[in-house]
Protein backbone atom coordinates (compact mmCIF):
# COMPACT_ATOMS: atom_id res chain seq x y z
CA UNK A 1 0.00 0.00 0.00
CA UNK A 2 1.30 3.13 -0.87
CA UNK A 3 1.96 6.06 1.99
CA UNK A 4 0.10 8.90 -0.05
CA UNK A 5 -3.16 9.46 -0.15
CA UNK A 6 -5.53 10.40 -2.46
CA UNK A 7 -5.55 14.13 -1.73
CA UNK A 8 -2.16 14.42 -0.96
CA UNK A 9 -1.08 13.04 -4.94
CA UNK A 10 -3.87 15.76 -6.37
CA UNK A 11 -2.62 18.61 -4.30
CA UNK A 12 0.78 17.96 -5.32
CA UNK A 13 -0.22 17.00 -8.81
CA UNK A 14 -1.89 20.77 -9.01
CA UNK A 15 1.03 22.24 -7.50
CA UNK A 16 3.33 20.78 -9.59
CA UNK A 17 1.28 20.57 -12.69
CA UNK A 18 -0.47 23.97 -13.54
CA UNK A 19 1.96 25.34 -15.05
CA UNK A 20 4.31 22.71 -15.68
CA UNK A 21 1.50 20.65 -17.54
CA UNK A 22 -0.75 23.51 -18.78
CA UNK A 23 2.14 25.77 -19.85
CA UNK A 24 0.91 29.09 -18.31
CA UNK A 25 2.01 30.78 -14.91
CA UNK A 26 -1.64 31.46 -15.34
CA UNK A 27 -3.39 28.53 -16.41
CA UNK A 28 -6.81 27.35 -15.75
CA UNK A 29 -8.85 23.43 -16.77
CA UNK A 30 -11.21 23.87 -19.71
CA UNK A 31 -14.88 23.16 -18.88
CA UNK A 32 -14.72 20.41 -21.11
CA UNK A 33 -11.92 18.62 -19.26
CA UNK A 34 -12.53 14.92 -18.21
CA UNK A 35 -10.50 15.66 -14.94
CA UNK A 36 -11.46 14.61 -11.04
CA UNK A 37 -13.69 17.32 -9.77
CA UNK A 38 -11.02 17.58 -6.53
CA UNK A 39 -8.14 17.71 -8.91
CA UNK A 40 -9.79 20.88 -10.95
CA UNK A 41 -10.11 22.74 -7.45
CA UNK A 42 -6.79 22.08 -6.66
CA UNK A 43 -5.62 23.17 -10.29
CA UNK A 44 -7.47 26.12 -9.71
CA UNK A 45 -5.68 26.81 -6.17
CA UNK A 46 -2.42 26.01 -7.48
CA UNK A 47 -2.77 28.56 -10.01
CA UNK A 48 -0.47 31.49 -8.17
CA UNK A 49 1.89 28.59 -6.83
CA UNK A 50 3.36 26.63 -9.55
CA UNK A 51 6.45 28.53 -11.34
CA UNK A 52 7.02 27.77 -14.76
CA UNK A 53 10.87 29.12 -15.98
CA UNK A 54 10.69 27.74 -19.96
CA UNK A 55 8.69 29.97 -21.79
CA UNK A 56 8.50 28.68 -25.21
CA UNK A 57 5.22 27.38 -26.18
CA UNK A 58 4.75 23.64 -26.63
CA UNK A 59 2.65 23.66 -29.30
CA UNK A 60 4.34 26.02 -31.29
CA UNK A 61 8.00 25.38 -30.64
CA UNK A 62 7.98 21.91 -29.66
CA UNK A 63 11.98 20.95 -30.40
CA UNK A 64 13.19 23.59 -28.38
CA UNK A 65 10.94 23.12 -25.61
CA UNK A 66 11.75 19.94 -25.18
CA UNK A 67 15.37 20.05 -25.47
CA UNK A 68 15.15 22.87 -22.86
CA UNK A 69 12.87 20.96 -20.50
CA UNK A 70 15.10 17.70 -21.01
CA UNK A 71 18.37 19.71 -19.86
CA UNK A 72 16.05 21.84 -16.49
CA UNK A 73 15.19 18.18 -15.76
CA UNK A 74 19.30 16.38 -15.42
CA UNK A 75 20.20 19.81 -14.43
CA UNK A 76 18.39 19.43 -11.32
CA UNK A 77 19.24 15.70 -10.19
CA UNK A 78 22.20 14.47 -8.53
CA UNK A 79 24.76 12.40 -10.02
CA UNK A 80 23.08 8.86 -8.70
CA UNK A 81 20.23 10.28 -10.17
CA UNK A 82 21.58 11.27 -12.97
CA UNK A 83 23.07 7.94 -13.69
CA UNK A 84 19.84 6.22 -13.32
CA UNK A 85 17.56 8.24 -15.38
CA UNK A 86 20.17 8.03 -18.50
CA UNK A 87 20.81 5.46 -21.14
CA UNK A 88 23.23 6.12 -24.35
CA UNK A 89 20.88 6.56 -27.42
CA UNK A 90 21.55 3.50 -29.25
CA UNK A 91 20.94 1.32 -26.20
CA UNK A 92 18.33 -1.21 -26.45
CA UNK A 93 17.04 -0.29 -23.03
CA UNK A 94 15.11 2.06 -25.68
CA UNK A 95 13.00 -0.41 -27.01
CA UNK A 96 12.24 -2.51 -23.75
CA UNK A 97 9.17 -0.61 -23.05
CA UNK A 98 5.64 -2.06 -21.10
CA UNK A 99 2.41 -0.97 -19.88
CA UNK A 100 2.36 -3.18 -16.68
CA UNK A 101 2.91 -2.85 -12.93
CA UNK A 102 6.14 -2.63 -11.91
CA UNK A 103 6.45 -6.27 -10.38
CA UNK A 104 5.22 -7.95 -13.26
CA UNK A 105 7.77 -5.70 -15.63
CA UNK A 106 10.80 -3.85 -13.56
CA UNK A 107 11.83 -0.30 -14.86
CA UNK A 108 14.91 1.42 -15.46
CA UNK A 109 14.98 4.99 -15.46
CA UNK A 110 14.39 7.27 -12.80
CA UNK A 111 10.82 7.12 -10.89
CA UNK A 112 8.68 10.53 -9.29
CA UNK A 113 8.71 8.30 -6.44
CA UNK A 114 12.51 9.11 -6.06
CA UNK A 115 12.48 12.46 -6.82
CA UNK A 116 11.71 15.89 -4.66
CA UNK A 117 9.01 18.18 -5.38
CA UNK A 118 11.31 20.40 -7.30
CA UNK A 119 12.30 17.68 -9.66
CA UNK A 120 8.58 16.32 -9.61
CA UNK A 121 7.99 20.17 -10.81
CA UNK A 122 10.85 19.18 -13.74
CA UNK A 123 10.11 16.07 -14.57
CA UNK A 124 6.24 17.26 -15.45
CA UNK A 125 7.79 20.48 -17.19
CA UNK A 126 9.45 17.87 -19.39
CA UNK A 127 6.33 15.91 -19.74
CA UNK A 128 3.81 18.87 -20.55
CA UNK A 129 6.65 20.09 -23.07
CA UNK A 130 5.91 16.99 -25.47
CA UNK A 131 2.29 16.36 -24.68
CA UNK A 132 -0.87 18.68 -25.37
CA UNK A 133 -3.03 19.97 -22.74
CA UNK A 134 -5.25 17.21 -23.21
CA UNK A 135 -2.74 14.27 -23.20
CA UNK A 136 -1.36 15.83 -20.04
CA UNK A 137 -4.81 16.13 -18.41
CA UNK A 138 -5.57 12.12 -19.66
CA UNK A 139 -2.05 11.52 -18.23
CA UNK A 140 -2.82 12.80 -14.74
CA UNK A 141 -6.46 10.66 -15.08
CA UNK A 142 -4.93 7.48 -15.69
CA UNK A 143 -2.60 7.99 -12.88
CA UNK A 144 -5.32 9.27 -10.17
CA UNK A 145 -6.73 5.46 -10.93
CA UNK A 146 -3.97 4.14 -9.02
CA UNK A 147 -5.81 5.06 -5.70
CA UNK A 148 -8.81 2.56 -7.06
CA UNK A 149 -6.25 -0.05 -7.34
CA UNK A 150 -4.54 1.01 -4.15
CA UNK A 151 -1.49 1.39 -5.92
CA UNK A 152 1.56 4.16 -5.70
CA UNK A 153 0.36 7.02 -8.44
CA UNK A 154 4.44 7.63 -8.38
CA UNK A 155 5.40 4.61 -9.63
CA UNK A 156 5.83 6.44 -13.31
CA UNK A 157 9.52 6.97 -14.40
CA UNK A 158 11.54 9.21 -16.81
CA UNK A 159 14.29 7.81 -18.88
CA UNK A 160 16.82 9.94 -21.20
CA UNK A 161 18.07 8.45 -23.92
CA UNK A 162 21.34 10.35 -25.44
CA UNK A 163 22.18 13.92 -24.62
CA UNK A 164 19.21 16.16 -25.57
CA UNK A 165 20.29 18.00 -28.60
CA UNK A 166 18.79 20.11 -31.48
CA UNK A 167 21.21 18.35 -33.59
CA UNK A 168 21.95 14.74 -32.37
CA UNK A 169 19.62 12.13 -32.09
CA UNK A 170 18.09 11.41 -28.47
CA UNK A 171 14.96 10.61 -27.15
CA UNK A 172 13.20 10.17 -23.73
CA UNK A 173 10.48 7.79 -21.82
CA UNK A 174 7.87 8.20 -20.05
CA UNK A 175 6.15 4.99 -18.21
CA UNK A 176 4.37 3.49 -15.47
CA UNK A 177 0.94 1.40 -15.26
CA UNK A 178 -1.02 1.66 -18.37
CA UNK A 179 1.69 4.39 -19.89
CA UNK A 180 4.13 4.48 -21.99
CA UNK A 181 4.97 7.26 -24.31
CA UNK A 182 8.57 7.60 -26.05
CA UNK A 183 9.95 10.84 -27.58
CA UNK A 184 12.73 10.65 -30.79
CA UNK A 185 14.26 13.88 -31.43
CA UNK A 186 16.17 13.85 -34.55
CA UNK A 187 17.47 17.16 -35.44
CA UNK A 188 14.18 19.10 -36.45
CA UNK A 189 12.19 16.27 -36.17
CA UNK A 190 9.97 14.97 -33.57
CA UNK A 191 8.72 11.30 -33.56
CA UNK A 192 6.32 10.25 -30.50
CA UNK A 193 4.98 6.62 -31.38
CA UNK A 194 4.90 3.68 -29.81
CA UNK A 195 2.34 5.23 -27.81
CA UNK A 196 0.54 3.10 -24.96
CA UNK A 197 -2.66 4.21 -22.92
CA UNK A 198 -4.93 2.19 -20.08
CA UNK A 199 -6.71 2.72 -17.89
CA UNK A 200 -8.28 0.22 -14.80
CA UNK A 201 -10.97 0.45 -14.13
CA UNK A 202 -12.38 2.13 -16.97
CA UNK A 203 -14.23 4.69 -14.81
CA UNK A 204 -12.89 5.77 -11.08
CA UNK A 205 -15.32 5.68 -7.88
CA UNK A 206 -15.79 9.23 -8.69
CA UNK A 207 -16.74 8.69 -11.74
CA UNK A 208 -13.62 9.64 -13.96
CA UNK A 209 -13.45 8.06 -17.41
CA UNK A 210 -10.25 8.90 -18.94
CA UNK A 211 -11.01 7.13 -22.49
CA UNK A 212 -14.41 7.91 -22.48
CA UNK A 213 -14.82 8.22 -26.47
CA UNK A 214 -11.88 5.97 -27.00
CA UNK A 215 -14.20 3.43 -25.73
CA UNK A 216 -17.87 4.76 -26.92
CA UNK A 217 -17.24 5.70 -30.02
CA UNK A 218 -16.36 2.49 -30.71
CA UNK A 219 -19.12 0.98 -29.41
CA UNK A 220 -21.39 3.31 -30.91
CA UNK A 221 -19.85 2.37 -34.42
CA UNK A 222 -20.20 -1.40 -34.14
CA UNK A 223 -23.79 -1.07 -33.00
CA UNK A 224 -24.50 1.26 -35.94
CA UNK A 225 -23.76 -2.12 -38.57
CA UNK A 226 -26.47 -4.52 -39.54
CA UNK A 227 -26.14 -7.69 -42.14
CA UNK A 228 -23.34 -8.28 -44.17
CA UNK A 229 -21.50 -4.78 -42.74
CA UNK A 230 -21.69 -5.96 -39.03
CA UNK A 231 -20.50 -9.36 -40.48
CA UNK A 232 -17.47 -8.40 -42.21
CA UNK A 233 -16.20 -5.77 -38.92
CA UNK A 234 -17.14 -8.51 -36.39
CA UNK A 235 -13.95 -10.71 -36.98
CA UNK A 236 -14.31 -12.44 -34.27
CA UNK A 237 -17.19 -13.43 -32.03
CA UNK A 238 -14.97 -13.42 -28.98
CA UNK A 239 -12.32 -10.97 -27.38
CA UNK A 240 -8.77 -11.41 -28.16
CA UNK A 241 -8.04 -11.54 -24.44
CA UNK A 242 -4.75 -8.99 -25.41
CA UNK A 243 -3.91 -6.62 -28.10
CA UNK A 244 -1.78 -8.53 -30.75
CA UNK A 245 1.16 -6.26 -30.96
CA UNK A 246 1.86 -6.44 -27.14
CA UNK A 247 5.36 -4.53 -26.76
CA UNK A 248 7.31 -5.08 -30.20
CA UNK A 249 9.67 -2.87 -30.46
CA UNK A 250 8.44 -2.82 -34.36
CA UNK A 251 5.45 -4.10 -35.91
CA UNK A 252 3.80 -4.94 -39.54
CA UNK A 253 0.78 -4.63 -40.55
CA UNK A 254 -1.96 -7.02 -39.33
CA UNK A 255 -4.52 -8.91 -41.14
CA UNK A 256 -6.55 -7.27 -43.11
CA UNK A 257 -9.69 -7.61 -41.43
CA UNK A 258 -13.00 -5.78 -40.80
CA UNK A 259 -14.57 -3.46 -42.92
CA UNK A 260 -13.54 -0.74 -44.73
CA UNK A 261 -14.04 2.94 -44.28
CA UNK A 262 -15.25 3.24 -48.31
CA UNK A 263 -17.79 0.38 -47.36
CA UNK A 264 -19.45 2.93 -44.33
CA UNK A 265 -22.35 5.44 -44.34
CA UNK A 266 -21.26 9.21 -43.44
CA UNK A 267 -22.36 9.05 -39.71
CA UNK A 268 -20.01 6.12 -39.47
CA UNK A 269 -17.12 7.35 -41.00
CA UNK A 270 -17.15 10.44 -38.79
CA UNK A 271 -16.74 7.85 -35.80
CA UNK A 272 -13.62 6.22 -37.33
CA UNK A 273 -12.38 9.67 -37.55
CA UNK A 274 -13.51 10.50 -34.29
CA UNK A 275 -11.66 7.71 -32.59
CA UNK A 276 -8.31 8.81 -34.49
CA UNK A 277 -8.39 12.15 -34.03
CA UNK A 278 -9.21 11.37 -30.32
CA UNK A 279 -5.93 9.84 -29.98
CA UNK A 280 -3.96 11.73 -31.80
CA UNK A 281 -4.71 14.87 -29.89
CA UNK A 282 -3.04 13.92 -27.01
CA UNK A 283 0.34 14.32 -28.87
CA UNK A 284 1.27 18.18 -29.58
CA UNK A 285 0.08 19.96 -32.39
CA UNK A 286 2.67 19.48 -34.94
CA UNK A 287 2.59 15.51 -34.75
CA UNK A 288 -1.23 14.96 -34.20
CA UNK A 289 -1.27 17.32 -37.73
CA UNK A 290 0.99 15.49 -39.53
CA UNK A 291 0.13 12.33 -38.72
CA UNK A 292 -3.04 13.01 -39.82
CA UNK A 293 -2.10 14.08 -42.92
CA UNK A 294 -0.07 10.84 -43.55
CA UNK A 295 -3.54 9.13 -43.10
CA UNK A 296 -4.87 11.22 -45.46
CA UNK A 297 -2.54 10.68 -48.04
CA UNK A 298 -2.54 7.47 -47.56
CA UNK A 299 -6.02 7.11 -47.96
CA UNK A 300 -8.86 6.94 -45.67
CA UNK A 301 -10.97 4.13 -47.57
CA UNK A 302 -8.14 1.45 -47.20
CA UNK A 303 -8.97 2.01 -43.46
CA UNK A 304 -10.26 -1.10 -41.62
CA UNK A 305 -12.57 -1.49 -38.31
CA UNK A 306 -12.31 -4.58 -37.13
CA UNK A 307 -13.98 -5.62 -33.85
CA UNK A 308 -14.11 -9.07 -31.65
CA UNK A 309 -16.29 -9.93 -29.05
CA UNK A 310 -19.26 -8.60 -27.31
CA UNK A 311 -20.76 -5.45 -28.78
CA UNK A 312 -22.07 -4.42 -25.45
CA UNK A 313 -20.55 -1.63 -22.74
CA UNK A 314 -18.64 -3.08 -20.01
CA UNK A 315 -18.02 -6.12 -22.23
CA UNK A 316 -14.89 -7.46 -23.04
CA UNK A 317 -14.20 -6.64 -26.73
CA UNK A 318 -11.36 -5.42 -28.75
CA UNK A 319 -11.01 -3.75 -32.07
CA UNK A 320 -8.31 -2.45 -33.95
CA UNK A 321 -8.10 0.55 -36.92
CA UNK A 322 -5.98 0.03 -39.48
CA UNK A 323 -4.47 2.06 -42.33
CA UNK A 324 -1.75 1.86 -44.56
CA UNK A 325 0.55 4.32 -42.14
CA UNK A 326 -0.85 2.82 -38.76
CA UNK A 327 -2.26 0.44 -36.43
CA UNK A 328 -4.20 1.51 -33.53
CA UNK A 329 -5.47 -1.78 -31.33
CA UNK A 330 -7.85 -1.30 -28.25
CA UNK A 331 -8.23 -4.34 -25.89
CA UNK A 332 -11.19 -4.12 -23.47
CA UNK A 333 -10.93 -7.58 -22.33
CA UNK A 334 -10.08 -8.41 -18.78
CA UNK A 335 -11.94 -8.25 -15.67
CA UNK A 336 -14.95 -8.30 -17.28
CA UNK A 337 -14.92 -5.43 -20.03
CA UNK A 338 -13.39 -2.66 -17.53
CA UNK A 339 -10.14 -2.91 -17.94
CA UNK A 340 -8.75 -0.72 -21.41
CA UNK A 341 -5.07 -1.82 -22.95
CA UNK A 342 -4.54 0.41 -26.48
CA UNK A 343 -1.92 1.16 -27.88
CA UNK A 344 -0.75 3.24 -31.42
CA UNK A 345 1.85 2.12 -33.80
CA UNK A 346 3.35 3.84 -36.79
CA UNK A 347 4.02 1.18 -39.53
CA UNK A 348 7.47 3.49 -40.23
CA UNK A 349 7.92 5.69 -38.08
CA UNK A 350 8.18 4.27 -34.81
CA UNK A 351 11.40 5.17 -32.28
CA UNK A 352 12.47 7.56 -35.32
CA UNK A 353 14.05 4.62 -37.00
CA UNK A 354 13.10 6.10 -40.75
CA UNK A 355 15.34 9.20 -39.45
CA UNK A 356 18.63 6.86 -38.09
Amino acid sequence: MNNMNRRRFLNTSAALSCAALLGSSSCTISPQANIDSHSTTLFAEATTQANNPLRSNPETEPITNIVQAAHHFLDGLNDTQREKATYGFTSEERFRWHWTTLNRFPRNGLALREMNEEQKLRALMLLRSSLSQIGAEKVLNIMSLEFDLSSDPELYFVTIFGNPSTVRPWGWRWEGHHQSQHFTIVGNSLHSTPFFLGAWPTKSRSGVRPMLREEDAALELINSLGGEALETARFERRTLMHHVTQNQARVVPLDPVGLLYRDMSHQQQALVEEIIQTYLETQIEPIAQSSITRIHEAGLDSIRFGWAGNVESSKPQYYRLQGKTFLLEFDNSRDGGTHIHSVWRDFERDFGLHRL
